[in-house]
C-alpha cells in the first residue's frame, strides 16, 4: 500500500467521517506550541518581538498532517503567554498540493500511518513530502532551531505497543534526515486525556480565555473525534478524582476534568451501526458481503473493513438503503453503544436512557462539579454536521433531525 499525495481528496459520507478531524488538530496543535514553547527554548533565553518556527506533524487514524506555526512572544490578549501569528497552511489557494476536497487548511498523505507497520518505505513516503513542505516554509537559517513533534493519536493507540513501537522508530528515522530540531521524547503517541487537554488549551487560547485582562471563564470542551470523544473542564472545588488534571498554563494554575471516551467517536460509532447490521440483512454475494444501511443514500455505494464485526469481514459492500425511522433507531443504538437485541426490537417510547444490564463500561456517564453557567464549545465531529446541515446556532434536536431526514 502506498500513500497518496498530500491532500485531502474526498467528502462522500465516508470522507465527512475522516475529514471532520482536520478543525480540531489545528487547534490540538496550537496548545503543544503553547505548552512546549518555554521547555525546549526557556523563555528567559527567547528574546521578544523576535518569530520562532515550530512544526507538528499528526499521525491520526485516517491520515498523516503537517502544521507549521510562527509565533513570538509579546504578552498579545492572552497575558504571558506566546503569541501565534500563523498557523499554516493558512490559504488552500496557495499550495498546489492540496486538493479542493479538504473542507479546512490541512496538508495530509493518506492513509494513517498504522497501516505502515513493517514498512518502513510506507512510513518514509508519508512523511517525507510533509517535511519537504514544511522545509520550504520556514527560512533555511531559521530550520537548526525549529523543532519538530511527530504526535500520533487514536491511530496508533490501538495498535499493540510493539507495533506502536516499531513505527515510531521509523517515523525518527525520516525525521534525523532532516534539518530541524527533534528529540526521541518528541515523537510518540498521545493518550486521550492529553488528546482532551490539549484540546482545551487550545480552545480557550484562541477564545482569549486563558490569563484574560478582563478574566473571563474559561470554556468547556466537547470534542468529537474519529474514535474517541474528548470532554475537558475546569473544575470549581479540586476534590480528589482520578480526572483531575492540574494544568499550569502561563503564570497561572487551572484545574482540569479531562476525559476520553473511545467508544465514543464518529467513525467507530458508524462502524458500530455496520456491525448491527450485519446481523439482520447481511447477504452474501460475489465479492463479500452485502450490508443496507438506511443512513445512507440511494445513490452511495462503497466498501467498508468493519472492525466492530463480531466476525470480521476483510470487506464489507454497502449500499444505501435509505429509511428515516429504521436510521434514527439505529443511530442511537450506535450512540449508546447497545447491543443487537436492545436496538433491533425497540419499544414506542425508547428514549437515550439505556436499559441493558450489562455492566456498561463504555457508557457515558459523567457526574461532575464544574462551575454555574460554564458554556462548552463542541468542535470536530459536531462542527462538521453542523455545517453540512447548514444549522444555526439555535438548532435544537428537532431541528437537527429535521435537517438530517
Amino acid at each position: 500500500m502506498e500513500p497518496q499525495t498530500p491532500s485531502k481528496t474526498k467528502l462522500s459520507i465516508m470522507g465527512l467521517l475522516q475529514s471532520h478531524r482536520i478543525l480540531k488538530i489545528c487547534l490540538i496543535f496550537t496548545a503543544i506550541v503553547l505548552v512546549s514553547a518555554g521547555s525546549f527554548y526557556g523563555y528567559s533565553k527567547m528574546r521578544e518581538g523576535k518569530p520562532y518556527f515550530t512544526v507538528v506533524v499528526d499521525c491520526g487514524s485516517t491520515g498523516t498532517r503537517v502544521n507549521v506555526y510562527e509565533w513570538r512572544l509579546t504578552g498579545g490578549g492572552n497575558g504571558d503567554l506566546p503569541s501565534l501569528l500563523h498557523s499554516y497552511p493558512d490559504d488552500p489557494a496557495k499550495s498546489h498540493l492540496r486538493n479542493s476536497g479538504c473542507h479546512y487548511h490541512c496538508m495530509q498523505t493518506e492513509p494513517g500511518l498504522d497501516k505502515f507497520v513493517g514498512n518502513s518505505s510506507g512510513v518514509s513516503a508519508s512523511l517525507e513530502p510533509l517535511i519537504r513542505w514544511a522545509e520550504g516554509l520556514v527560512p533555511q537559517d531559521r530550520h537548526v532551531d525549529t523543532p519538530v513533534f511527530v504526535l500520533a493519536t487514536a491511530g496508533l493507540r490501538r495498535l499493540p505497543q510493539e507495533d506502536a513501537k516499531r513505527l515510531l522508530e521509523d517515523v525518527e528515522n525520516v525525521i534525523k534526515k532532516h534539518s530541524f530540531m527533534w528529540r526521541r521524547s518528541w515523537i510518540r503517541v498521545l493518550n486521550g486525556r492529553e488528546e482532551a487537554h490539549y484540546g482545551w488549551i487550545a480552545l480557550n487560547y484562541k477564545m482569549r480565555r486563558l490569563n484574560s485582562p478582563s478574566r473571563l471563564p474559561t470554556l468547556g470542551l466537547l470534542d468529537l473525534g474519529g474514535s474517541s470523544l474528548q470532554i475537558a473542564m475546569e473544575a470549581s472545588d479540586t476534590r480528589k478524582d482520578n480526572h483531575l488534571l492540574p494544568s499550569r498554563i502561563g503564570s497561572k494554575e487551572h484545574q482540569l476534568m479531562a476525559y476520553s471516551l473511545p467508544s465514543f467517536g464518529l467513525n467507530k460509532a458508524f462502524d458500530r451501526t455496520v456491525s448491527m447490521l450485519t446481523q439482520v440483512n447481511s447477504v452474501g454475494n460475489e465479492t463479500g458481503s452485502e450490508v443496507r444501511h438506511p443512513c445512507l443514500s440511494s445513490r452511495f455505494v462503497g466498501n467498508h473493513s468493519c472492525g466492530s464485526c463480531s466476525t470480521p469481514y476483510s470487506l464489507l459492500h454497502l449500499v444505501g438503503d435509505p429509511n428515516w425511522e429504521r436510521c434514527k433507531i439505529v443511530a442511537k443504538a450506535a450512540a449508546m453503544n447497545t447491543s443487537f437485541r436492545d436496538w433491533s426490537e425497540p419499544s414506542v417510547d425508547s428514549s437515550c436512557r439505556r436499559n441493558s444490564p450489562t455492566d456498561g463500561k463504555n457508557v457515558l456517564n459523567i457526574h461532575i462539579s464544574t462551575s454555574r453557567g460554564v458554556q462548552y464549545h463542541a468542535l470536530s465531529g459536531f462542527f462538521a454536521v453542523y455545517n453540512m446541515l447548514n444549522l444555526t446556532t439555535k438548532a435544537n434536536l428537532t431541528n437537527i433531525w429535521g435537517k438530517a431526514r
